[in-house]
């Protein structure tokens, strides 16, 4: 178990990853830290799409992309945020997430699993999570919202309207609960050992501390550098022809390409969908392809995203 002294979200990334990188074949580790004002992207998101950019810098706030999938999400201080990191045998969604809902019990809360990657209370979500594997390491992290600010959460994402619907709802605000809203009393303090308690009682083993002063810092300061890189965080905008966008059951997805003699040129694909790696086989596909050699040249609009959806991504 490890517990990050720092608010800036790009060493809590790097500290994640050289965890992952380090965490032996014999152990799982808990991760806990919380950002200060900061809007985390999605692997395969579009930055200006997903984000206020403007306001956020204007308000002194930072953007990350994370080397999950997923969604866009708000963190503040109000936020405490979780990642499970293991070799891929000792690697178990359900069991992790076990750990979380035993915690939200022990404070009093009943709290459910909902579709892929949420968690409930009351019927709103408290907490989403995301999943990365690395040859044969894996995490599974998320959020959990204490007191996270709505109005900032509100002014900063921008929520498609295409997910607030398929949500039935008329916005992310109306969509989640803070866990003070319910527990007006509860801290960060609580709410870690909480965890942490879950943790050992879950996996039926001792919880030893790890403490980040006896980890390589040139390793985390050079994986911090990435993870803070403009090039990283916004990617490269591009202005294209054609642009689609459309909800399936494993999430929104946005096409965005040009055509030169029917033939797909510089196509981009944006989306919340948790698999990265699908995506990104797929749009290794699409340049060079004739539109007319996959579907009919008069719906391009409508059937490329049909022919997305039956990639079963």
């Amino acid at each position: 178990m490890i517990i990050s002294s720092s608010r800036v979200p790009y060493h809590n990334q790097a500290l994640e990853e050289f965890l992952l990188d380090h965490v032996s074949d014999h152990e799982v580790i808990l991760y806990l830290w919380q950002n200060e004002r900061t809007v985390v992207i999605g692997k395969n998101q579009n930055a200006y799409n997903e984000c206020n950019i403007e306001a956020l810098e204007r308000d002194f706030g930072h953007l990350a992309r994370r080397l999950s999938g997923g969604g866009a999400v708000y963190h503040d201080d109000g936020n405490l945020n979780f990642t499970f990191l293991a070799h891929k045998k000792n690697y178990d969604v359900a069991t992790q997430t076990e750990v979380i809902l035993q915690a939200m019990k022990d404070l009093g809360f009943s709290a459910e699993r909902n579709g892929r990657n949420d968690l409930l209370i009351e019927g709103r979500k408290f907490s989403g999570h995301a999943y990365y594997r690395h040859k044969d390491r894996c995490f599974h992290h998320g959020t959990l919202m204490l007191d996270v600010n709505a109005d900032d959460l509100s002014r900063y994402l921008h929520v498609s309207m295409l997910k607030l619907q398929d949500k039935g709802v008329d916005s992310v605000r109306s969509r989640v609960i803070n866990l003070r809203d319910i527990r007006k009393d509860l801290t960060v303090e609580e709410l870690e050992d909480s965890l942490i308690r879950a943790f050992g009682r879950v996996y039926n083993l001792p919880v030893k501390e790890l403490k980040e002063g006896t980890l390589d810092s040139d390793e985390i300061a050079l994986l911090e550098e990435k993870f803070a890189n403009d090039v990283w965080r916004y990617g490269v905008r591009k202005e294209h022809t054609y642009r689609k966008e459309a909800r399936f059951p494993w999430g929104t997805i946005q096409l965005h390409y040009d055509l030169q003699d029917d033939v797909i040129t510089d196509p981009e694909i944006y989306t919340d969908s948790l698999d990265t790696d699908s995506i990104e086989s797929l749009l290794k596909t699409m340049p060079g392809k004739r539109i007319s050699e996959i579907i009919p040249t008069n719906q391009i609009e409508d059937d490329i995203i049909s022919l997305l959806s039956e990639d079963e991504l």
